[in-house]
């Protein structure tokens, strides 16, 4: 009986219980994550999208073809290196321009954080340099229709004209936005600047001279982008170079870690006889810091025709104390690029003086981020290969010069510029490719992916800016 009463007793606890323990409130919990929230302020969303536009865009693989294609660097892995299928760069681009696009609706007028009007300005700025970056490789891409999840899930491919002109008028957005107040102030999530609203704005200023002149074939606007240079660097201590890495393996330099883990890289002899070609008297006194030498000379390995060498025995290849180190700086935008171009933009223009002036101090400043000394830069310029008279100089003496500058981090700037110019010209027996391919995942899930971009096409289909 004493047993029968306990058990009652049991059964009415738990009958009690269960109503209180299962609510509707408990019940919406469970399937939810803690650790996977479903929205992320501004302050934690901003830097993380820094990160990944400097190392998972910038310092993509991708860019080790932009290396490879305009003949920087020669593969000297075991593996060829051809751009078959490079989804996870095409989803990376993605991943980073959805990120940006939240943080750019909540901060703007009606977002959920309304006001942070400076944190806008660097979202958009990330955004059009993400942007950027897929379309010189790719060409047409989702964009108008991307990024609305289950709604359109097979967004169309928009034209590269099209994606210019949303970034041009995007920048001029970011613009306005850092010209406001802001009711919060980006010091302690800014990664880049520190919450140097100023540089910010230059930069912006020096992307959209970059992509501007990127259409001197199809609709210069020499006036426009000289106007973006005037309110762009004036030193070199403005320049956007990102020095965030760390040394060991989990936060390096993502170029060193490739050739770390892969040891791929070599000079390629493009390169090294570009470099020579400037020197009368002397070797350009970048090398030194730049190369190691094979029997004490540089040896380049030729572009499609290099042999293996992983231990680097026969080639010569980037230095691990002075290039690809582990907390190596990450150059984006540089006050001697925007120099380069202000002076191709004078040449356009007929205005030799100035042209000639504005290569003269690109030259120097490319030569100082090198960590050139006075006497160095002094002694290499005395050459005339190197300054020539205002009256000899070329477009080959301000692109290839920049072309050197770009050396190694900003090998797809390279290969912009050398699909857009032709210049330098290139040696691989196989051919340059004009772009890489969409990913078979791209090709598989969208039927609106372009049909006639494929593994052979890309070398015989320019990009609409390209040089035809």
């Amino acid at each position: 009986m004493l047993l029968n009463n306990l058990y009652k007793s049991l059964i009415i606890i738990v009958l009690v219980i269960i109503p209180f323990s299962c609510s509707d409130d408990i019940l919406d919990e469970i399937n939810k994550n803690p650790n996977s929230p479903t929205d992320v302020p501004i302050s934690l969303l901003l830097p993380q999208s820094m990160v990944s536009t400097f190392e998972g865009i910038a310092g993509n693989p991708a860019g080790v073809y932009a290396s490879l294609f305009v003949e920087h660097a020669t593969n000297v892995h075991l593996n060829p290196r051809l751009p078959s299928d490079i989804s996870g760069f095409f989803n990376s681009i993605y991943a980073v321009l959805n990120d940006l696009k939240v943080v750019i609706e909540k901060g703007s007028d009606g977002g959920s954080e309304a006001g942070q009007y400076h944190a806008v300005g660097i979202a958009k700025f990330l955004y059009v340099y993400t942007l950027s970056i897929g379309t010189d490789l790719f060409g047409e891409m989702p964009h108008s229709e991307a990024l609305q999840g289950s709604l359109i899930r097979q967004p169309k491919f928009d034209s590269q004209q099209e994606i210019y002109s949303y970034m041009l008028s995007t920048l001029d957005e970011a613009i306005a936005d850092f010209n406001k107040t802001s009711i919060t102030a980006v010091n302690p999530i800014d990664l880049q600047f520190n919450g140097n609203i100023d540089l910010w704005k230059k930069s912006t200023y020096a992307l959209k001279a970059r992509l501007l002149n990127r259409l001197s074939n199809v609709d210069p606007k020499n006036q426009e982008i000289l106007s973006a240079i005037s309110n762009s660097f004036t030193s070199a201590d403005e320049s956007m170079i990102f020095n965030g890495y760390l040394p060991g393996s989990s936060n390096d330099n993502p170029w060193t870690a490739y050739q770390k883990s892969q040891q791929g890289f070599a000079i390629s002899s493009t390169f090294i006889d570009i470099l020579n070609s400037y020197n009368e008297s002397i070797e350009d006194p970048r090398a030194v810091n730049w190369f190691t030498k094979i029997n004490d000379a540089y040896a380049g390995a030729q572009p499609g025709g290099a042999e293996a060498d992983l231990s680097h025995t026969t080639y010569s290849a980037p230095s691990i104390d002075n290039v690809l180190f582990d907390d190596a700086s990450q150059p984006l935008l540089t006050y001697d690029e925007i120099k380069f171009i202000e002076a191709e933009v004078y040449f356009r223009m007929g205005e030799m003086e100035n042209a000639n002036s504005a290569y003269q101090m690109a030259v120097t400043e490319a030569l100082k981020r090198a960590g050139i000394d006075a006497d160095g830069i002094s002694t290499y310029t005395s050459q005339s290969t190197v300054f020539p008279s205002v009256d000899n100089l070329t477009l080959k003496h301000i692109i290839e010069q920049k072309y050197i500058s770009f050396w190694m981090f900003q090998s797809l700037e390279a290969f912009n510029d050398q699909r857009r110019t032709g210049i330098p010209e290139m040696q691989n027996p196989f051919g340059t490719p004009n772009r890489i391919p969409y990913p078979n995942s791209e090709i598989d899930r969208n039927l609106n992916t372009p049909s006639q971009i494929n593994d052979v096409t890309i070398y015989t289909i320019p990009l609409w800016w390209q040089k035809k």
